[in-house]
């Protein structure tokens, strides 16, 4: 029975150690990827495989490429980010006009690649977009959003559609047949 007790606690102090040194590894790859990429302003503590980001940054997009990059570090199981953004506070009915002319931009440009729908909402320059649109209009609308001075933070509810997806949503005509 002793025998037992012992090599169970031998079990547990070796996987604490085993987790410490993990710990350690994975703090000192998350900080070499947001060094890579000059985000010297975030830090990173890891405990049990849980990485608690902090710092400072000028725009949002840095917020979202060092949570991005910390996610694809190996050994990382969640990400808990307490990173602020600096820079001004703007009005939540300026901000949202702001990114609703920039999303009404992109569509513009792309032409008709851009299909989609994107709402936004703002609350104290937390900006959440939502929707569905082609990754054409997705991903640079969201790009530029995170870019913007005044966005604290940028929550992605938009659904990305195919071309063939949204012709089924709106029908198409065929031959004077309407088909949906």
């Amino acid at each position: 029975m002793r025998l037992h007790l012992l090599i169970a606690a031998a079990v547990v102090f070796v996987s604490q150690i085993s987790s410490a040194q993990s710990d350690e590894i994975i703090q000192a790859n998350v900080q070499k990827a947001l060094e890579a990429y000059s985000i010297k302003t975030i830090s990173a503590s890891v405990n049990g495989g849980v990485v608690t980001l902090t710092g400072l940054v000028a725009l949002c997009s840095r917020k979202i490429l060092a949570d991005q990059l910390t996610s694809g570090v190996p050994g990382v199981k969640s990400i808990w980010d307490r990173v602020e953004v600096a820079g001004p506070n703007v009005p939540d009915n300026e901000l949202r006009d702001q990114i609703s002319n920039l999303i009404k931009d992109r569509i513009r440009k792309l032409s008709g690649f851009g299909f989609g729908s994107i709402s936004v909402e703002t609350k104290n320059g937390v900006v959440t977009l939502s929707g569905s649109a082609a990754q054409q209009l997705a991903y640079p609308a969201k790009t530029a959003v995170a870019d913007t001075p005044g966005v604290k933070n940028l929550i992605d509810h938009i659904k990305i559609i195919s071309a063939w997806q949204e012709q089924r949503a709106i029908g198409f005509h065929v031959g004077g047949e309407s088909s949906h």
